[in-house]
């Protein structure tokens, strides 16, 4: 659009006509009412006014504009937010009203509001030659952004209009924006990380060689939008396989640790054991302190267990205040010997309000024919003997000496 600008901050007059000049609107720009009178025989299609200027106000201006050309759309800026001042101006007949401070973000939504229709918009848009018509999913997406252009269209915004409110993943949005500009002749589609997508202007700047430009450009599209992917995969991931508290391995991702050493032992016999930690006297602590503190011991637990394995470790939280440890490669005799290292390390971190604490441990290692239940059950039974012999111990699973201790 041809816009003329009425701005008397000088800063803010160049920033305005900058950030819209980008957007290619054509900008007379102005920092005296006197200057502004003196060029209102100009045909503008906006005319963005502060009221509070030098030698003709913002509101004199806007009287002259209207009463030359009763169609003329303006707004106005100001920093003055009296109702006399909102009313006169809406009374006289400005179309829009913006307060100072604003982000530029606001006085562009604001403009895009003041453009041409979505359907000339829709007319203006060129597809590449040979392509055939958008699907009717395409044309909604399409027709949604340029409702909202120089806006940030959101994932949910898109799949409530294009899709009626069906839910969708994110790769199913990406894919049908994907194939949308695989078929527009000029990339208008801006990819805004972790919010959504944009048209901002349907004529991108073109360099001398387009041709290169326009295809570098989609190749960065598609390259950031794939990392965007690739985090938020590797986001859902950690968020499924861990557990949320103490950033440690959940049951799931436990589970599928003890496939692939399950694997290995029955083709190898590569040993694997697991150590169960239940820490004792837990309840006492959520009891006297409260959860937080309880939360908060768990959590210095947790690292304390990653400190103290070895990378092939892997640690998990088996619920509440009982851990695992699979220990692929390890004996039973090696598990038990580590195990009373760990127990010695337990009994050394200092908590505030609730001093040093112990823990019992359960020792196991797998057989034909195991499950995970199964070797865990047997490491359970240990632990439970840990615990009846006066706790802060460690003890290994053995059929016979089980037998001996009727718990």
């Amino acid at each position: 659009m041809k816009i003329l600008l009425l701005e008397d901050d000088i800063a803010l007059n160049r920033a305005i006509k900058k950030v819209l000049e980008l957007d290619h609107h054509s900008v007379s720009s102005f920092t005296d009412g006197e200057e502004v009178k003196q060029a209102l025989s100009g045909d503008f299609d906006l005319y963005i006014l502060d009221i509070n200027v030098p030698n003709v106000t913002g509101l004199e201006l806007l009287g002259m504009i209207l009463r030359a050309n009763e169609q003329a759309k303006v707004m106005m800026i100001s920093a003055n937010t009296d109702l006399e001042s909102l009313e006169k101006a809406y009374g006289i007949g400005c179309v829009d009203y913006i307060k100072k401070p604003f982000h530029i973000a606001e006085l562009r939504a604001k403009i895009s509001r003041f453009n041409i229709t979505t359907p000339a918009l829709l007319s203006k848009v060129r597809l590449v030659p040979g392509t055939e018509n958008l699907t009717k999913k395409e044309k909604k997406l399409l027709t949604l952004l340029l409702e909202h252009m120089g806006e940030v269209v959101n994932y949910d915004l898109i799949a409530n209009s294009v899709y009626n409110n069906k839910p969708m993943s994110m790769d199913a949005l990406r894919a049908l924006v994907r194939r949308l500009r695989t078929k527009l002749a000029d990339d208008i589609i801006s990819n805004m990380l972790d919010e959504g997508y944009a048209i901002m202007s349907l004529s991108p700047e073109k360099s001398s060689e387009k041709d290169y430009s326009d295809i570098s450009s989609r190749i960065e599209a598609l390259r950031k939008e794939n990392m965007q992917l690739k985090v938020e995969r590797e986001a859902l991931l950690k968020k499924s396989t861990t557990d949320p508290l103490t950033g440690l391995y959940n049951r799931i991702k436990i589970e599928e640790g003890f496939l692939y050493e399950q694997q290995l032992y029955l083709h190898n016999q590569t040993p694997l054991s697991v150590i169960l930690i239940d820490l004792d006297n837990f309840k006492a602590i959520n009891d006297s302190h409260g959860h937080n503190t309880g939360d908060k011991y768990l959590q210095k637990f947790a690292k304390t267990l990653q400190e103290f394995c070895k990378n092939d470790d892997m640690i998990g939280r088996w619920g509440g205040e009982e851990f695992i440890i699979l220990l692929p490669k390890t004996s039973l005799v090696e598990a038990a010997a580590r195990a009373e290292r760990l127990k010695d390390t337990v009994q050394n971190i200092d908590c505030p309000l609730i001093g040093r604490r112990t823990a019992s441990f359960g020792i196991a290692s797998i057989k034909d024919h195991d499950t995970l239940t199964s070797l865990v059950s047997r490491a359970d039974e240990a632990l439970l003997i840990a615990k009846t012999l006066g706790k802060n111990r460690v003890e290994t699973y053995h059929p016979a000496e089980t037998a001996q201790h009727p718990y």
